[in-house]
This record gives structure tokens, C-alpha cells and sequence, in this order.
């Protein structure tokens, strides 16, 4: 898949998703659950500017644990917002050397960003490492419905 290039708004969008993991993150034995919670946090800017953000919830029961993505969008759409710009999740870091980076949005989120827009730009990372910007639509090259 050819990613587009990173514009200033998606830069600003990274940044705003970072701020979101760094107030969210639960270390280690600080939370409720063994290990590091709320892992990844996410930030979706509505077409008027206004950025939601939102982190994952992890839950004992994995099937009850949400991702961070649909929390920002849900946000967004309870404060009004109907259309969107850009999206894109990050993932804080677990080890001492490593930083903030991009994940790409599961099947589920991809589905779910495609009905809330075909044009929204989700910042995504390759297998690569690689960083850019591709259309929700584009994240599903199947999709017939």
C-alpha cells in the first residue's frame, strides 16, 4: 500500500494521541491489572478541528477491553462532531529505550472508521516502520458493503 506523507495536521494529531498515553499510562503495579495498562491512546480530529482522545481499556475478560480508537471517535461523536479529518492510535512505551510509536487500527477499527468516513486519514505504521497516511477505505481493499 503506497502511504501518503505526513501533513502538519497529522503531526499535531501524533502529538495530541502521545499527551493521551502519557496521562492515561497505568505502570506496572500502579493499576488494577498485572503488567502496564492503557497501552495505547488514540486522537481523532472532527472536521470543525476539535481533537477527542481516548485510551484503550484493558479488562480481565479480553472480550469486554475496547481499543482506544472507537473511545476518541464515541467522544467525538457525543460532543456533536459528524464528520472527521484524522485518526491515528499510538502505543506507549514499554521499555526504557523505546518511545512512542504508531500502531495501525485493528480489523474492527478499520471497519468502524470506514462507516464513520471512506476519506478519514489514518496515520499508520508498516511492518516496515514505515509512517504515513492512508484512507479508511484503502485500510479495507475488500470491502463491498
Amino acid at each position: 500500500m503506497d502511504l501518503a506523507p505526513l501533513t502538519d495536521a497529522d503531526d499535531r494529531l501524533v502529538d495530541h494521541a502521545v499527551a493521551a498515553a502519557e496521562a492515561a499510562f497505568s505502570p506496572d503495579g500502579a493499576g488494577r491489572f498485572d503488567g502496564p495498562a492503557h497501552i495505547v491512546s488514540a486522537a481523532v480530529e472532527a472536521s470543525d478541528g476539535d481533537v477527542y482522545t481516548a485510551a484503550s481499556l484493558p479488562a480481565s475478560v479480553g472480550r469486554a477491553s475496547t481499543c482506544a480508537e472507537p473511545g476518541a471517535l464515541g467522544s467525538a461523536v457525543a460532543d456533536g462532531a459528524h464528520s472527521f479529518e484524522r485518526v491515528v492510535a499510538v502505543e506507549h512505551p514499554r521499555g526504557v529505550d523505546e518511545s512512542f510509536r504508531v500502531v495501525p487500527p485493528c480489523g474492527v477499527c478499520r471497519e468502524l472508521l470506514a462507516d464513520y468516513g471512506d476519506d478519514i486519514r489514518v496515520v499508520v505504521r508498516t511492518e516496515a516502520g514505515d509512517v504515513g497516511v492512508a484512507r479508511a477505505a484503502d485500510l479495507l481493499p475488500v470491502r463491498t458493503w
